[in-house]
């Protein structure tokens, strides 16, 4: 396949993934939802933490029966990188939910889009290489539609801890996102990478529900419910194993810039099919998730974005070749 082939092949995969991601947030949602009431008197902490278990176990499971267990006979580099990815992620997604609890979801849907400036920043150091105007101005785009998206309020806009938490939580996600394109992981296979990282950061979270746990019955109480465990395992192959193994694969033929600015259409997917997947979910499993209104500020937002997408395939980049 040549380069030019081979990129938009990329950028395709990549694109469904975003889209299968995006999507998957609201089945995620429903289940934190669903799970409250069987875990009344646990905080957060636990339900967050108990929630992404199961996910990245049936992750492992779901990639071992696929290959046949030989996705865990790393090597010590796939080890490395599978640890390295698993932290990164971990740490991201701890602080991610910390400062949610003290800060508003629309400040943090804005403040969790800074990976696509960081992602520039990072490459730059690595690199030695300048980011282009296009990258910086897609960028900007990109800021600009999450704070329409956010309807961000600039009058009481401050950064405190909550702002603090979320934004240094985007360093980690651009760290992890960085790591697919460098070269010493080039030839790592992507299914044995992910399998692994989903090992580790599953039992690291799995450790963090034990550790936060107030009622342990409370451990085993959410799989008595077919909507809970049904959409756990929904979002398990569609927003997490299933698109990560891609993800893992294919981002090396893109430039790491390029990736970040698509990655961004996410919340974009997230917030669409919050226009009609709520009031099924609620029917199904008895919870209180309304649909969200198709709104300008939304068309707005979202046309933003997708500008920034287009500018860069436009001015497409080469995938970035660190010094040595």
């Amino acid at each position: 396949m040549n380069p030019r082939a081979r990129h938009w092949t990329a950028f395709a995969v990549l694109a469904v993934c975003t889209v299968f991601g995006g999507g998957s947030f609201v089945l995620s949602k429903a289940s934190v939802l669903v799970q409250a009431p069987l875990a009344a008197g646990e905080s957060s902490w636990f339900i967050a933490a108990h929630n992404l278990v199961p996910r990245f176990a049936l992750g492992v499971l779901f990639l071992a029966a696929i290959y046949r267990g030989q996705v865990l006979r790393l090597t010590r580099r796939e080890w490395t990188q599978s640890g390295f990815m698993a932290v990164m992620s971990f740490s991201g997604c701890l602080l991610q939910m910390d400062g949610l609890q003290r800060t508003t979801a629309g400040t943090t849907a804005f403040l969790g889009q800074a990976y696509v400036i960081f992602i520039p920043l990072w490459w730059a150091l690595i690199s030695r290489q300048r980011p282009s105007r296009w990258v910086l101005v897609a960028s900007l785009l990109v800021l600009a539609g999450a704070a329409v998206l956010a309807q961000v309020d600039w009058h009481t806009f401050r950064i405190g801890r909550g702002e603090a938490e979320v934004l240094l939580s985007t360093v980690f996600f651009s760290l992890l996102l960085c790591s697919l394109n460098w070269p010493a992981f080039a030839s790592n296979r992507a299914e044995c990478t992910s399998t692994a990282m989903f090992l580790i950061e599953g039992a690291m979270f799995a450790a963090v529900a034990v550790a936060t746990c107030r009622e342990p019955a409370h451990l085993f109480t959410p799989y008595a419910s077919p909507g809970w465990v049904a959409m756990v395992i929904a979002t398990a192959v569609l927003g997490t194993a299933g698109p990560f193994v891609l993800i893992n694969r294919w981002q090396r033929f893109i430039a790491p810039t390029e990736a970040g600015l698509l990655y961004s259409f996410g919340p974009v997917v997230a917030a669409l099919t919050e226009v009609v997947l709520p009031a099924p979910l609620s029917r199904w499993t008895g919870i209180a998730y309304a649909n969200q209104p198709l709104t300008p500020v939304l068309l707005l937002g979202g046309a933003l974005i997708l500008s920034a997408n287009v500018l860069i395939q436009l001015r497409p980049e080469p995938p970035p070749k660190p010094a040595a």
